[in-house]
C-alpha cells in the first residue's frame, strides 16, 4: 500500500518515519523547505500536491485546521483519507473534502518512538486495514467522535502533565541536595519502575504498599491531599478537556 502524507510538520514527519519500513510513504508539504529534510529521512517528497492524490492509496492529513480550507475543490478520487486535525470533526471536515471516506484520528507525541496513544474513530469500511497500519505506531483506541476530547486531554495533553511531575522530582532532588543528574535519572527510574508495578497493583493497592504507618511516604500523601494536588491534576486534565471542546 502506498501512503501519502500531506503536512510534514513534527507529527506528519513521526508517522511516516514509523511507517516507512512497512509501506511505500511519499509526502508533500506547501514549505518546501521540507523537501530536503523528507529527502534525508529516505522519504519520497511531491512538488505538487494532486500528483499525491493521484498515485496513492491511502492519505494522511497532518495539517495545521485553518489550512482546512486550502483543499476545498481537490480530488482525493473516493480515497481513504485519515485526519489528525485537532478539534476537527469528520463533519467539519466533509465541508471541505466532498469525496473521500474519512477516518479521524487522535495520536500523541510518543507515536515518534512507535510507543504512541491514538484516538480512532472510522466511517471507511476500510477501517481494519486503517487501524492495523497505525497500530505501528502504538495503541490504537477505537472511539465515538464524541470521546475525541477525554482522549485528547488524556492521551495528548498528558505527556506534558507527566513531564512536570517528573520535573518537580527533579528540583526536589536538587533542593535536597543531589546533582541535577543524579536527581533526574532517579526521578526518571521511579517513574519507570511504579509503571512496571501498576501492571501488578492497581493505585490504590500499590499505595498501601508503599505506604508504613507513622513513615515517610504516608507523611507525604497527607501533604499531597492537604495541599489539593490529586484535585488539582483533575483539574488539570479537565481544562484542557474543556479547551479541546472549544477549539
Amino acid at each position: 500500500m502506498r501512503i501519502g502524507i500531506i503536512g510534514y510538520g513534527n507529527m506528519g514527519r513521526a508517522f511516516a518515519l514509523g511507517l516507512k519500513d512497512h509501506y511505500d510513504i511519499i509526502v508533500f508539504d506547501k514549505d518546501t523547505s521540507k523537501k530536503e529534510l523528507a529527502l534525508q529521512d529516505g522519504i519520497g517528497f511531491s512538488n505538487s500536491i494532486e500528483f499525491l492524490l493521484d498515485s496513492v492509496d491511502l492519505i494522511i492529513l497532518s495539517i495545521k485546521p485553518q489550512d482546512l480550507t486550502s483543499l476545498k475543490g481537490l480530488n482525493f478520487n473516493g480515497k481513504s483519507l485519515v485526519s489528525m486535525l485537532a478539534g476537527t470533526s469528520v463533519s467539519r471536515l466533509k465541508e471541505h473534502i466532498k469525496d473521500a471516506y474519512i477516518t479521524r484520528i487522535m495520536p500523541n507525541l510518543a507515536v515518534i518512538y512507535k510507543k504512541g496513544v491514538i484516538g480512532f474513530y472510522s466511517e471507511d469500511a476500510k477501517k481494519e486495514v486503517i487501524k492495523s497500519m497505525l497500530e505501528h505506531l502504538g495503541r490504537v483506541y477505537e472511539l465515538e467522535e464524541k470521546h475525541f476530547d477525554a482522549f485528547t486531554a488524556i492521551g495528548g495533553s498528558g505527556p506534558a502533565f507527566v513531564a512536570s511531575i517528573v520535573e518537580a522530582m527533579r528540583l526536589s532532588g536538587i533542593y535536597m541536595g543531589l546533582n541535577k543528574d543524579v536527581s533526574y535519572d532517579l526521578a526518571m527510574a521511579t517513574i519507570e519502575g511504579t509503571l512496571e508495578l501498576l501492571k501488578a497493583f492497581n493505585e490504590e493497592e500499590l499505595i498501601l504498599k508503599v505506604s508504613s504507618p507513622g513513615g515517610t511516604t504516608i507523611e507525604g500523601l497527607f501533604n499531597i491531599e492537604k495541599t489539593g494536588l490529586r484535585g488539582a491534576l483533575m483539574e488539570s486534565f479537565i481544562k484542557a478537556y474543556q479547551k479541546s471542546k472549544s477549539l
